[in-house]
């Protein structure tokens, strides 16, 4: 079983160009954790690892710039805090946003996939769009996004805030075996807030296609549109279809039982449970890895079960996949 004598944060990324970011006060007082993830498939995943990036680096620019560095977590009230956090995302999603204007000439997709290939930019008339096009596989209208996960952990205060379909989870040891709880909230169209939310706010303009609960666009020009979340930063044009930058959080009390945080995208939990996972990370820290080491285990051994599902004449692949892992002194 692994219990660490010391805190550390660590974070990986396979399958894909996905940005991840980490940082942890040297004085160990707070600690957090983000990590973000372009919009699953299809054309508005364009442009997502920078919306990633940029989205990400506009949130700890912001958090480190919020009262969260004069005020400990413990002194906010659950409003104050959710507020803070959704100023920080709003902030993250203009920076993703700033790709849009900042998109290249030229931009090979999907990257880093043999599929990959180039893709010339160009201006719809009259309208403000933008596409990328190629001449064998036709035109993509400019359209991405990112989900992002925020962990912030002082003591035994654990607050997670999140837009999109990654998800955080809770390691704990329960006698000989580990235990994987999600502590984040999974933002897709079978939600039923989500479900909920999207009636009033956009009637019959979308539906909710799908198992997996994928929003579609209904009317207009973008008719057929779909997206995989129903939160995220950086979508443009589907913000006038329900798709909203605001954060859920969640508040949590750490246990000594507790071991470890791993926050990662869909990539991960579509081939392993939360327990799962939580199991592949501590069995690699207690032969001695680092954090970092567990997190790149955790997006290898994911990346292998997704590689080894072979669809009905598909190749078989595996999904954007990236982790971050947290481990906790014992408290």
């Amino acid at each position: 079983m692994c219990s660490p004598k010391r805190s550390m944060t660590g974070t990986a990324s396979s399958s894909g160009s996905t940005a991840a970011a980490a940082a942890a006060r040297s004085s160990a007082t707070w600690r957090l954790s983000w990590t973000g993830k372009r919009s699953r498939g299809g054309p508005h995943g364009m442009l997502g690892e920078y919306a990633a990036r940029e989205g990400g680096t506009r949130i700890m620019h912001a958090l480190k710039h919020s009262q969260l560095l004069r005020r400990k977590l413990q002194e906010f009230s659950e409003i104050e805090l959710t507020e803070l956090l959704t100023r920080v995302f709003l902030e993250g999603h203009q920076g993703a946003l700033q790709a849009f204007d900042d998109a290249p000439p030229r931009y090979s997709f999907p990257l880093g996939s043999r599929l990959e290939q180039q893709y010339a930019l160009q201006y719809v008339k009259g309208s403000g769009d933008k596409c990328y096009t190629n001449p064998f596989i036709g035109t993509r209208l400019l359209e991405f996004g990112t989900s992002a996960t925020l962990a912030l952990v002082q003591g035994r205060s654990l607050v997670v805030a999140d837009v999109g379909d990654s998800l955080a989870v809770l390691g704990r040891e329960e006698g000989d075996q580990y235990v994987g709880e999600i502590v984040s909230v999974r933002h897709f169209g079978w939600d039923e807030g989500e479900r909920q939310r999207l009636q009033e706010q956009c009637g019959d303009s979308v539906s909710i296609a799908g198992e997996d609960g994928y929003l579609t666009v209904e009317e207009g020009r973008l008719r057929g549109f779909q997206l995989a979340m129903t939160r995220a930063l950086g979508h443009r044009l589907l913000a006038d279809y329900g798709v909203i930058p605001d954060p859920s959080v969640t508040f949590h009390q750490l246990r000594p039982e507790h071991v470890c945080l791993i926050v990662a995208t869909d990539g991960v939990w579509e081939v392993l449970s939360p327990s799962e996972a939580v199991k592949i990370v501590c069995d690699h820290l207690a032969e001695g890895y680092s954090a970092t080491a567990a997190a790149a285990e955790l997006c290898r051994e994911a990346v292998r079960l997704a590689s080894s599902v072979r669809h009905a004449g598909e190749a078989a692949q595996a999904d954007n996949t990236t982790a971050a892992v947290l481990v906790f002194p014992e408290l």
